[in-house]
């Protein structure tokens, strides 16, 4: 938990200066559309579609996972968890829906060279078959750490976080495995299936 925290302080004080000196990328830029890309093929394809194969050729070998509610999971540990808890069973599945108008993305260079990027913005989750407009929705934070290696964009590092369950009056979701260009910023979102929940399952 430690380290979680100290991990969420860093990345929060990080954002902060990156905001301050308006680094963030306009959304036609080219870096903006790659890491829309890669999130695109991360959690429409293999999140919500659970094709397992794109994820593992998007997640970095030394993948850092941290949730506010779950602890702290590596690679492997993420990888088994959603076959298990996402990808086993269509019944209950949660779905990640792309939403406009939450995430910036933050060039990160060494000596003028592009080296990775940092995705931050909102979750939202939801469960299949039910109308979140209904059911209601989560509703969390996301800070994400990309790498570049090689020419090919890896997830290094992954925090959510400030989950809170919404009710269904405000749920607006994008239809799954739809690239959607953002007004402005990039929002997440997962289940209104709990992650509570998952990570109960998870321990078990």
């Amino acid at each position: 938990m430690k380290k979680l925290i100290e991990s969420i302080f860093i990345f929060l004080l990080l954002l902060c200066s990156l905001q301050s000196s308006q680094a963030q990328v306009p959304e036609n830029s080219q870096l903006f559309v790659d890491i829309m890309t890669m999130d695109s093929q991360l959690f429409d394809e293999g999140f919500n579609q659970c094709k397992q194969t794109v994820f593992e050729q998007r997640i970095d070998a030394n993948l850092e996972f941290f949730h506010d509610k779950g602890g702290i999971q590596n690679r492997k540990e993420f990888l088994a968890a959603v076959k298990r808890n996402i990808c086993s069973s269509q019944h209950e599945k949660p779905l990640r829906t792309l939403v406009p108008g939450s995430t910036q993305i933050f060039p990160l260079e060494n000596n003028g060279v592009l080296y990775g990027a940092i995705q931050h913005g909102e979750h939202r989750f939801h469960t299949q078959g039910k109308d979140p407009a209904v059911s209601g929705y989560t509703l969390a934070k996301f800070t994400h750490v990309w790498l570049l290696q090689d020419g090919k964009w890896k997830l290094k590092t992954s925090l959510s976080y400030d989950h809170q369950q919404k009710s269904g009056k405000a749920a607006t979701i994008i239809p799954v495995g739809k690239t959607v260009k953002p007004i402005k910023l990039l929002e997440l979102s997962i289940a209104s299936f709990s992650w509570s929940l998952y990570f109960r399952n998870l321990k078990n």
